[in-house]
């Protein structure tokens, strides 16, 4: 388990999630994606970002499968996740949490790397390394 000691709170579909801060590159508007072949029904398509493309997830249907909503949303988190640089699309990027939040223990999910404390309430932190794994097997790794 890692022990991430600073996360961005993010809120993906129902759930408040933590995206370890050593792989959050940048947070930006989604630009409407370009529909490409996938496996995944999470992967948008893929989106410019400056002076390239990166493949655009629906975070919270990444994580529990199925569709995500019909109407894109207006936020994504560009994360590294194993060699490429992934848009995760979020609902809401809520806070930076660092030091504030209280270790709690290991996640009840596969995906999660440990569960802090913030606030009032719990908040899975994601492993992205097994997150990359399952981007990979499900076709939305664009490079």
């Amino acid at each position: 388990m890692v022990k991430a000691t600073s996360f961005l709170v993010v809120q993906a579909g129902a759930e408040r999630v933590g995206l370890g801060l050593e792989a959050v590159r940048e947070v930006v508007d989604v630009v409407p994606p370009r529909p490409v072949p996938a496996k995944t029904g999470a992967l948008r398509g893929v989106m410019p970002l400056h002076d390239r493309h990166v493949s655009l997830l629906h975070l919270g249907a990444l994580l529990h499968g199925g569709r995500p909503p019909e109407q894109v949303g207006d936020t994504a988190v560009v994360v590294k996740v194993g060699r490429a640089s992934v848009a995760l699309e979020v609902e809401g990027v809520e806070d930076v949490s660092d030091r504030s939040a209280a270790w709690v223990g290991s996640p009840p999910v596969a995906w999660g790397s440990g569960v802090w404390q913030v606030g009032d309430d719990l908040v899975t932190v994601l492993d992205l390394g097994v997150l990359a794994e399952r981007i990979q097997e499900q076709g939305g790794d664009n490079g």
